[in-house]
């Protein structure tokens, strides 16, 4: 019997890396509410109930510091720093106000696929357009009652995949999507959430598309419809409109997740903050003590009462003593803490502590180069993945023209002083340095705007009379 829930390899083996990223960026209640997984009992073999209240004391004093999600936000923010180009025709315009038919604009779902790329390595997205018997109208496409939409599925929503080879291309010719539909209870008033199960299948080169949903008298998976897409001449699909997008490419293998080592840190210095927040509960109040007390005087203080402070005599017998004992700081556990604080920011938490250090112009450089270039892969894929469905959209819809969204990252500046610059300049006029290379590092240094030209720039420099400058040579 088919088993439409079968689970690919590759989602079996990252399931659980996915899972503690996610939630390590979703803080700290996400984090406590899974107990036992992220912080285990210091004494699981003792199952009383003292120990499970003394556990909860535990949980609870322990202080979960969001690294992750301020990593996340900030890396998310490098691929928007720049508002992205949307080119389409007018056809296609609703793209910037609703692109998935929810009223989500397609930057507002690049962001999210940006988001989660940075958080597991891999997201899908898949072009859909309603089921209608017939071709549909310039008018209802125009009007919007039927266009063409994006919906994006998360790496623990795509369960299963396969390529196969036609020609020199390996071709997606199955993608399992799990859904979740929301149905009407019995009664007519009430609506529940159900799973179901949409299947991506290109059956003797035709797409085609399957829903399954659980039948509880059979306690099975049954297909409830089977759909054959059409294009806008009316003809079948050969491909399936769905596209992975990755961490480093958009095939279909699983990449690494970019924030997974910084989420494992994350929950270790957890951890070790339970411990320290313990041993600060239970050894950072003083103790007052007293000895040489006889067992009548210990009973008299006993029905008097202690009292401890400036205005309080304390009467004791000879050779009575009385003390405070203040117990050792802990300081192995801060230290854990302290050095897995520098270890994620190692590995590019540069919100960690901002300013914390003095940094030369050299490591600076090296640190914005580092972190652009996870940023600047998963931006070029985002585009590539978007640029793709813009054009299945318009394949969709019969729509004709260019089509194109881009994310621009904002990459680290040189940063340079007036020596330095004079000292390019002068490479260039001596014939040193040619002025294809002075023109681009001075576009990274954004002396010059990125988007002239060589040949802009020669213009502008000859038409404001610069000609003291070398720009000349090739």
């Amino acid at each position: 019997m088919a088993d439409v829930t079968f689970q690919h390899g590759e989602y079996a083996e990252n399931y659980a890396a996915w899972e503690l990223v996610e939630d390590a960026c979703a803080g700290e209640k996400e984090v406590k509410d899974k107990g036992v997984t992220y912080l285990p009992k210091p004494n699981p073999a003792d199952k009383s109930m003292a120990n499970v209240e003394r556990y909860n004391q535990y949980l609870a004093r322990a202080v979960y510091y969001n690294v992750s999600r301020r990593t996340l936000q900030s890396l998310t923010g490098a691929c928007f720093s720049q508002n992205p180009t949307l080119t389409a025709p007018p056809l296609l315009g609703y793209v910037t106000d609703d692109i998935d038919g929810q009223g989500l604009s397609i930057y507002q779902q690049s962001q999210v696929a940006v988001s989660e790329v940075i958080q597991k390595g891999r997201v899908g997205i898949l072009v859909d357009y309603p089921q209608t018997s017939a071709q549909a109208s310039l008018a209802d496409m125009q009007s919007g009652r039927i266009r063409s939409t994006v919906a994006l599925y998360e790496a623990e929503d795509i369960i299963n995949w396969r390529t196969e080879k036609v020609g020199a291309n390996h071709v997606l010719s199955l993608v399992v999507l799990k859904e979740c539909a929301e149905q009407v209870t019995d009664d007519g008033f009430g609506t529940e959430e159900v799973d179901q199960y949409r299947v991506l299948r290109l059956t003797n080169g035709i797409y085609v598309i399957e829903l399954y949903q659980f039948n509880s008298n059979t306690q099975s998976w049954d297909m409830v419809s089977q759909n054959v897409p059409l294009n806008s001449s009316g003809g079948a699909w050969t491909q399936i409109p769905f596209s992975f997008i990755g961490s480093i490419s958009n095939s279909a293998s699983c990449d690494p997740a970019p924030l997974y080592d910084l989420a494992t840190l994350n929950l270790a210095h957890y951890r070790n903050s339970a411990d320290y927040e313990d041993s600060v509960y239970m050894t950072g109040q003083p103790q007052a003590y007293i000895s040489g007390l006889t067992e009548e005087w210990r009973n008299w203080l006993q029905e008097q009462g202690v009292y401890i402070g400036a205005r309080a005599a304390m009467l004791l017998p000879e050779n009575g003593n009385f003390g405070i004992a203040q117990a050792q700081p802990n300081v192995l556990a801060k230290e854990a803490m302290d050095a897995k604080e520098a270890q994620m920011k190692a590995i590019g938490a540069r919100l960690i502590t901002p300013g914390s250090a003095v940094k030369t112009a050299t490591e600076a450089q090296a640190e914005n180069e580092s972190e652009h270039s996870v940023v600047s892969l998963i931006a070029a894929n985002v585009s590539e993945a978007y640029t793709l469905a813009l054009q299945w959209m318009g394949e969709w819809m019969g729509v004709t023209g260019a089509m194109e969204y881009t994310l621009h990252v904002e990459h680290g500046k040189f940063s340079v002083d007036g020596v330095m610059l004079t000292a390019l300049v002068a490479a260039n006029q001596s014939g040193k340095l040619p002025d294809s290379d002075l023109f681009r590092i001075m576009r990274k240094m954004d002396v010059i705007d990125s988007e002239k030209t060589d040949e802009q720039i020669r213009e502008e420099l000859a038409a404001s009379g610069s000609a003291g400058l070398n720009f000349g040579s090739a």
